[in-house]
């Protein structure tokens, strides 16, 4: 028993003398919500941040820019990757190929606000890519499902549907 009192007195000392209680994030300095030592209890702990810095990371998030266009799928990782939140998701949604045209979806969670900002690239000629749409989908904070389920390309618009099938958004392409 004392042993691992001990212990754990040992690691909070630890962690209170090592471990950090902010990260670097697009410039901006993010107050964490207590200090960690190991990444994984980082990214494992669904309180990380500081509740004052979530609507900050957020608008970080939010406003941050890419392309329009891209050299390659190499450029279009390179800057996502700027722009995810360390600890949180990005994923890739079905790609949408219809009347000659290729698109790429990708996807990332923002912290603690339920929402995910998506980009739908297009893919050009010699492999190169354009930003297609890009925008913030409010997920129902009780449900593990992304807000957007399926995307078509329907007489040069993206027709975005939920897991319902009901369309939750329009956005003209040009060609």
């Amino acid at each position: 028993m004392v042993s691992v009192g001990a212990v754990a007195l040992g690691r909070r000392a630890y962690v209170e003398a090592i471990g950090s209680d902010e990260m670097d994030y697009r410039g901006a300095k993010i107050r964490l919500s207590k200090k960690y030592v190991d990444y994984d209890d980082y990214k494992n702990d669904p309180a990380n941040l500081a509740a004052s810095e979530i609507p900050r990371v957020e608008k970080l998030m939010t406003d941050a820019q890419v392309g329009p266009d891209f050299a390659d799928w190499h450029d279009v990782a390179h800057q996502l990757s700027k722009i995810k939140f360390p600890g949180y998701g990005m994923a890739s949604g079905d790609n949408v190929v219809a009347a000659g045209r290729e698109f790429a979806v990708r996807f990332m969670e923002i912290p603690q606000v339920a929402k995910e900002r998506y980009f739908v690239l297009e893919k050009l000629a010699g492999g190169t890519f354009r930003l297609a749409d890009d925008f913030v989908a409010q997920r129902d904070p009780g449900s593990a499902f992304a807000p957007i389920s399926s995307i078509h390309l329907v007489d040069d618009r993206l027709v975005y549907a939920d897991r319902n099938g009901r369309v939750v958004r329009e956005t003209p392409v040009a060609r």
